[in-house]
């Protein structure tokens, strides 16, 4: 708006535009093209309300671990939570070479659990965990058979191999496979000894016993399809994801009235650990990026009712970011891993020649916007930060509630605990080696004050909240003619609410945008607004 009441024919008008706040990220459309609110670059910011604030660090939580971390043999290859049903207590509980190690904050070393003689765990076995009402159940690929440990911490025992020699006639034994999920009380898991596309379920309340036949499911057999995985839905169901089609299986707790229902042949899921709910809805990575499953209605029952089916978006939840999706290494995509949390969506990805989820792209679902995309600094050697799994855990006092935790090789990460990133550490490593500032960078839509003519940019301003030695510096980039200018570097003295004003320089472009980047703490931004000069009757053409 102007910025004056009138202006004379020989007067220049000053116009303002800006922001009263920021919603989310949309860098799929035209910078200048984008709505109010909206930002075309977010990098490590967490868009909070109408504020956009730095995101908090990583807390590198498993340096009091007995263990001496090395590459490819012994290491961290699978994590989860185990949660005790006598106690309600909750554990990060992650496989290593030859133990089992369980640990919260009230045991900062952990608690081993051995393997029983022999039985190892390697990187190429693919290992994962599944809690079994209070067991706990270790499965090693379909060339090893699965371990089981009873759950009871106190007393620990070693993990044993599970196996039911004796099954009953027409029944089978538990057998090796990649993963499973305990779901109306039957553990559901593949069965790729019987072919890529078969799932198999065991008896009630009896893990170690399955009877092929009613409990065995062949999902679009004779297509080239194969099984990724699969999640509990609502009203008995479980939701089947393939890498190219989607399918339901109803009526789990009682399998010989169960029947399967093809969803979408549209979408495939591209990664088992990318699956993650919120409520009725089911996120997961596809090849044309993120796709929400949301429920169906049943015109009998009424309007808004779920029944046993649900139906896929067309559009990808990814649309406002799709340009930057494209740089998904989708070679190594199935590594993807996601979880819900705090009113969030947290999708850990390869980017670039990474063959690890070493970005992740976060999306606030109050505001049904992508609000970020993170990275985070090298670890131990030259490995780079990735998230091989999440794991949401209780955690810390007064009180204690679920926090969420990053697993990879290395160890496990608290996330959103610090003002900087605790980095170069690995499990086993007591001490605190150094910490790295976090690298917020926010990039405003482009400003053109409604129009197409170039103007000259005069002065900006920012709200800004800081404490003691957050630091921050502003850039305004021009379009038409493109100009990058450092226009304003500020640390704070103290914690302050400021109003922060910069010149320009007079720079010349049919649009602006501010670009702030984040060197130092945790600073918040309120709002920003560029002025202009709006052509009149005196302006002078420059030479740019």
């Amino acid at each position: 708006m102007s910025r004056y009441r009138s202006y004379g024919s020989l007067d220049d008008q000053v116009l303002s535009e800006g922001d009263r706040g920021f919603r989310g990220i949309d860098s799929y459309q035209e910078k200048t093209s984008l709505e109010g609110g909206f930002v075309e670059t977010s990098e490590n910011m967490r868009l909070v309300g109408d504020l956009a604030e730095t995101r908090k660090g990583i807390d590198f939580l498993a340096g009091a671990v007995t263990l001496t971390y090395s590459a490819g043999t012994e290491q961290v290859f699978a994590s989860t939570l185990f949660s005790d049903p006598a106690t309600g207590l909750e554990f990060v509980v992650v496989a290593t070479k030859d133990k089992a190690i369980i640990w919260n904050d009230a045991n900062n070393s952990g608690i081993a659990i051995d393997y029983p003689g022999g039985e190892v765990v390697a990187e190429a076995d693919g290992a994962s965990f599944v809690q079994s009402m209070e067991k706990l159940i270790l499965f090693r690929g379909k060339n090893k058979t699965p371990l089981e440990w009873d759950g009871d911490y106190s007393s620990p025992t070693d993990f044993v191999v599970k196996a039911n020699a004796s099954p009953g006639s027409g029944n089978i034994q538990c057998p090796n496979t990649d993963y499973g999920v305990f779901f109306r009380n039957r553990l559901i898991i593949p069965q790729p000894t019987d072919s890529k596309y078969s799932i198999l379920m065991s008896n009630l309340l009896d893990t170690d016993v399955y009877t092929p036949g009613d409990a065995q499911f062949r999902i679009n057999k004779g297509s080239a399809d194969f099984l990724v995985g699969f999640y509990p839905y609502q009203e008995d169901q479980l939701i089947v994801f393939m890498r190219n089609s989607i399918h339901m299986i109803n009526n789990i707790a009682t399998v010989s009235a169960a029947n399967t229902y093809e969803i979408t042949r549209q979408h495939g899921c591209v990664a088992r650990k990318s699956i993650a709910q919120s409520g009725p809805q089911t996120f997961f990575l596809s090849d044309n990026g993120v796709i929400v499953l949301s429920p169906g209605t049943d015109p009998a029952k009424g309007l808004g009712v779920a029944i046993s089916k649900v139906t896929g978006e067309t559009i990808p939840m990814t649309r406002q970011i799709q340009d930057q999706f494209e740089d998904v290494n989708f070679a190594h995509a199935d590594k993807a891993c996601g979880v819900v949390y705090d009113n969030k969506y947290f999708l850990a990805v390869p980017t670039g020649s990474s063959t690890v989820p070493n970005a992740i792209f976060v999306y606030n679902l109050l505001t049904s916007t992508w609000v970020s995309v993170d990275s985070y600094p090298a670890m131990a050697g030259s490995l780079a930060f990735h998230v091989d799994d999440w794991v949401i855990c209780s955690h810390g006092s007064n009180p204690t509630k679920r926090r969420l935790f990053a697993c990879n090789d290395t160890g496990w990460y608290l996330m959103g605990e610090n003002a900087s990133d605790d980095s170069g550490r690995k499990i086993g490593s007591s001490s605190e080696s150094g910490t790295t500032a976090i690298a917020g960078k926010l990039v405003t839509r482009a400003y053109t004050l409604g129009n197409q003519e170039v103007k000259r940019w005069r002065r900006g301003q920012l709200g800004v909240n800081t404490v003691n030695n957050d630091a921050f510096n502003i850039k305004v980039n021009t379009l038409d003619p493109d100009a990058s200018t450092t226009v304003l570097s500020h640390t704070a003295s103290g914690t302050e609410e400021a109003l922060l004003r910069f010149g320009t320089g007079r720079t010349r472009g049919y649009g602006a945008q501010v670009e702030i980047n984040v060197t130092a703490g945790r600073p918040s931004f309120r709002h920003v607004s560029l002025d202009a000069i709006q052509d009149g009757l005196n302006m002078r053409t420059e030479v740019a």
